[in-house]
Order: structure tokens, then C-alpha cells, then sequence
């Protein structure tokens, strides 16, 4: 592992900010590893700002804390900032725990603070030690090839420039500088998983063998290039075999069962979309049975299995009703419609048209109103004379279900005159003594 130096330091942001000269924001506890990251960014003359979180958990000790990140930061004349969280209440209201809350309070922090006064990177202090011991806490969990690549040393605005050092690296580096720093006396608990694996089950794996960490290191590294691997093999899969249509993603299940890893190619498309592993699962068993029909849903996305397809659609939601009059144009992100009056003339045609209904305007009680289908609704489709459950008349077209949940109908009065796109209500038709007509054109987008 190479020596921490100021020289390498340079090389090791150059890379991570692409030579891009950013200004950063520093995330600085006051902890060793921090306080060595602040000193190399200063000592190399970045442009950057301190920032400091005071959780309200461990009462002077905290607040000693804080007054040396701010002493460092006013002796390099870096802007410093800071705050104090109500941790404990936070996760209380929330009922997370106090470690999960203390991670969101900070980091949607450094986010608002990093918007705010156009940082380009949040740069923390995790070393290859922490990498560590998340692979174990992820073993520990079930996680599946991606939670066991570690922690990546770039994520989209934060940066880790110390993960390739270890602990000793840092000492050294502290000890050579005359670096201040504090101990944080919960790091000395075993009673969180993160310390116990630090104290007790790491030190038993370096004394069965002095490479230990080098070595487990070197396998997170290369479980990170197969992970990529499949992520790059995926993406070529839903490229070739993929397309979309109405912001739905349509996968074709042949493809699908030809693949020689279906369950692993299925759970890395659909991990995307936020489906959690155990839906995952169930999908994969209905595609090998052939079982259609079914509705899986994460908190974002709603998936379908059908006859020929997977079908991946972001949520839907309730959308609006809306007022329809005899001159009304509406547009929105999923459709459009405008209405228009004509004479009943002999110049008059029918438009053979499923996106165009006409009907007899003496017969309509306006507003007429746009709305989403709901249960229990019921009209005469055209050339029938009995009502329909609309549900019923889905199935005996085979409209698919993400299609339902979308479908409009125009509806005067209490009555259903057509559902929008695929059949006008028979009572409403134009007839040889309709003397004016409404035109409605409906185009889903």
C-alpha cells in the first residue's frame, strides 16, 4: 500500500474530480482520519471548506470536538461550518435508530450546504479499514455481490480519497505532521457491530494470518470488477432485447428465458427500479412457471407479467378529474384532448378513429368530466344493448393491466359515454337525427 504524502495526495483527487480544480467540502469530525484528510487538503492548497456536525450525544466531549475543527479551520483561514442535530429526537420521530439518523442528518447536510455554496465534491475520511469492516457487516446481512464490493471511493458528489489507506498509514501521517486530533470514546464500545468487528473479529483474522487485510482487500476489489462486469452485461441485454413505450419498459420474457443466468440478469435490471430481493425472487418464479397476469410493486414502480412481456411502469397515482367542455383542450404528461362542435351535414363523416369519439351533443349534460376509471363502473359499449362492468370488458379485450390503471373515461352525468380510446357508450352514438356532434380527439403521450 503505498505511503501517504501530500505529492500522491494531489494525484489521488486529480483522479477523483477528473483535473477539474474543484472546490470541496470537507466532512470533518475531528476524529484522526478526518483531521489528517483536512490537514493533506490544505497542505496541498485545494480550494475548500470545513464542515462540522455536532450530534448532541456525548455533551462535552462533542463540543471539545467542534472547538478543535473550528481552531484548525480558522488557523488555515478555511470557511467552517457547523451545526447541532437533536439526534435523539430525530430517530425517535422517525424510528430509525440513533446511528441511522446520525447518517441522515449529516449527510443531507453536507447535500444543502453543498448546493448552496457550489461545492463540486463532499470529500469524507473513510479508510480501508472501514472498507472492511463493511464487507463483513454486509456478509453478515445476506448481501448479495454488490453489497460485498465495498465502499466505492466515488459516488456521484462524494469523494473517499483516504480508502486506499490503512489505519497505520493515517497514524504515521498524524504522528510526522504533529497533527491534532480526538478520540471518540464510542469507538471504544463494542456495543455497536462496526467496533465489535473492529476489536474483536478483524484482530483475530491478522493473527491467523499477517496478510489478512491486504488479501481481503484484494478479493473486494475483484468481486467490484465482476459486479461491474454484470452491470455492463446487463445493460447490453436491456439494449438489445429492450424498448419502451409510454414510460413503460417492455422486457420480452423469450429473451428472458434464453438468458443462461435469468435469476441474476432479472435482479440486477429490477434492483434498478427499487424492487427488494425477495419480490425479486417471486418474479423469477413466475417467469420460469409461465405464470402471466401478475402485479409486483416496489415503492417507485409497478412490474407486470404478461403473456409475451415484462412490463416495468413508474407508479401510478391518482391522477385529477377534469371539466370537459364543448371548446376544451387539455394537456397533460400522459395525454392529450380537445373537443370541437360540428354540424350533422351532409358533408358529415364518421371518423373510423379509436382516438376520436363523437357523440350526439344533445344527449350530453356538460361539464362533461375526464376521469380515471374506478371499480364498479359500468357502460353499453356501441353495438350492444345491455350494460357492461368495465372490468369485464377489459378482460374480453385483453387490455393489459398497467393500461388499466391508466385508462380515462368521459363521462356525462352519471353515465360513462366512452372510455377514452377504445369504446363509445351506444347511448350516446350519433344517429341520423343528431343535428350537432361532439368531436373528441384523446391521444395518450
Amino acid at each position: 500500500m503505498k505511503s501517504l504524502q501530500t505529492y500522491s495526495f494531489k494525484e489521488i483527487i486529480r483522479s477523483l474530480d477528473g483535473g477539474n480544480d474543484c472546490c470541496y467540502l470537507l466532512a470533518i469530525s475531528g476524529g484522526i482520519d478526518s483531521m489528517v484528510m483536512a490537514h493533506l487538503f490544505v497542505d496541498a492548497g485545494f480550494r475548500c471548506a470545513i464542515a462540522h456536525c455536532n450530534f448532541s450525544l456525548r455533551g462535552d466531549e462533542a463540543d471539545a470536538d467542534e472547538d478543535l475543527v473550528r481552531t484548525f479551520a480558522g488557523d488555515c483561514g478555511v470557511t467552517f461550518y457547523t451545526v447541532r442535530f437533536d439526534t435523539n429526537g430525530y430517530a425517535t420521530e422517525k424510528k430509525i435508530s440513533t446511528q441511522i439518523a446520525a447518517r441522515e442528518l449529516r449527510y443531507n447536510w453536507f447535500e444543502e450546504l453543498r448546493n448552496k455554496h457550489g461545492f463540486a465534491k463532499i470529500a469524507v475520511a473513510h479508510n480501508s479499514g472501514d472498507n472492511l469492516e463493511t464487507f463483513f457487516i454486509n456478509l453478515s446481512r445476506g448481501a448479495g455481490l454488490n453489497g460485498l464490493t465495498g465502499i466505492p471511493q466515488c459516488a456521484d458528489t462524494l469523494i473517499r480519497p483516504l480508502l486506499g489507506f490503512s489505519r497505520k498509514d493515517i497514524e504515521e501521517y498524524a504522528v510526522a505532521n504533529n497533527i491534532r486530533y480526538r478520540e471518540d470514546s464510542s469507538n471504544l464500545s463494542d456495543k455497536y457491530l462496526r467496533n465489535k468487528l473492529r476489536h474483536l473479529v478483524l484482530p483475530a483474522f491478522d493473527r491467523v494470518s499477517p496478510s489478512f487485510r491486504e488479501k481481503a482487500l484484494e478479493s473486494i476489489d475483484y468481486l467490484n470488477q465482476a459486479n461491474k462486469f454484470i452491470e455492463t452485461e446487463t445493460e447490453i441485454f436491456l439494449q438489445n432485447n429492450s424498448f419502451e413505450k409510454h414510460n413503460d419498459v417492455y422486457i420480452p420474457l423469450d429473451k428472458i428465458r434464453q438468458f443462461h443466468s435469468k435469476e441474476i440478469l432479472l435482479f440486477y435490471i429490477l434492483k434498478t427500479y427499487g424492487f427488494r430481493r425477495d419480490t425479486i425472487g417471486n418474479i423469477c418464479e413466475c417467469v420460469n412457471s409461465a405464470v402471466s397476469g401478475k402485479q409486483f410493486f416496489s415503492s417507485a414502480h409497478c412490474l407486470v407479467i404478461d403473456r409475451t412481456h415484462i412490463i416495468i411502469s413508474p407508479a401510478v397515482e391518482k391522477t385529477d378529474s377534469y371539466p370537459v367542455d364543448k371548446d376544451t383542450v387539455i394537456h397533460t404528461d400522459s395525454f392529450e384532448l380537445r373537443c370541437e362542435i360540428i354540424e350533422n351535414d351532409s358533408d358529415f363523416q364518421l371518423l373510423r378513429d379509436k382516438n376520436v369519439g363523437e357523440f350526439d351533443l344533445s344527449k350530453l349534460a356538460f361539464p362533461l368530466i375526464l376521469r380515471p376509471c374506478k371499480d364498479g363502473d359500468r357502460f353499453i359499449p356501441l353495438g350492444m344493448k345491455g350494460q357492461k362492468k368495465l372490468s369485464d370488458f377489459f378482460i374480453d379485450i385483453k387490455l393489459p393491466v398497467i393500461s388499466k390503471k391508466r385508462q380515462q373515461v368521459l363521462v356525462s352525468g352519471e353515465n360513462i359515454i366512452w372510455v377514452a380510446g377504445l369504446r363509445p357508450d351506444d347511448r350516446f352514438k350519433v344517429t341520423k337525427s343528431t343535428r350537432k356532434i361532439l368531436r373528441v380527439w384523446f391521444t395518450v403521450i
